[in-house]
């Protein structure tokens, strides 16, 4: 073999300028239909990944889903999550009855006490009318004493005074040593 390249080929006749148009339209369109032929395999294999890695999830979802453990954990932030929303209203209801009973129980005392100070103000009056009723009778005797002292006394004492004396309907006069008498 030689290293000239000449020797290997035969010699052929140089094509025409239209031959050559020709065989390069050729190459063109041949180079379309190739271009076109790759994008649609190119389409066709990502088409095909995508199918792949949609399998893929679901594989790895159905083996999840189907995981007693992590289908457990599930369950369990599930009913966490729905218990602790219900334990929180269970709360903020029990609170508010708390509150609405301490409130209740602080108006029951107000009440009672109230009830308390009205019953000890009335016993307090009854017992100031029992302690009047206990004393009326020395009260009145008291009085009826100095009724007829009075009855007896005042006249002498109207007697004494010449105004005193015309109100008693006597008159005012001297006797015979000289002393002032009232005369009725």
């Amino acid at each position: 073999m030689t290293d000239d390249p000449s020797s290997e080929q035969p010699d052929l006749p140089a094509p025409s300028d239209a031959e050559l148009r020709e065989t390069l339209d050729r190459l063109g369109d041949l180079s379309l239909r190739v271009y076109d032929q790759v994008q649609e395999q190119t389409k066709a294999i990502n088409h095909v990944a995508t199918a792949a890695n949609e399998a893929r999830r679901a594989a790895k979802n159905a083996e999840q889903q189907t995981d007693p453990e992590q289908y457990a954990d599930f369950a369990v932030r599930l009913i966490d999550e729905r218990t602790g929303e219900i334990l929180g209203k269970m709360n903020r209801t029990s609170s508010d009855l708390s509150s609405v009973v301490n409130h209740a129980q602080d108006v029951l005392r107000k009440v009672e006490d109230d009830g308390s100070a009205s019953y000890r103000a009335i016993w307090e009056r009854e017992q100031k009318v029992d302690r009047f009723k206990a004393r009326l009778p020395w009260l009145a005797g008291g009085f009826a004493i100095l009724f007829v002292v009075c009855l007896l006394v005042l006249p002498r004492f109207l007697a004494s005074v010449p105004s005193g004396c015309a109100v008693l309907g006597g008159s005012w006069t001297a006797t015979t040593t000289g002393v002032p008498i009232c005369v009725l």
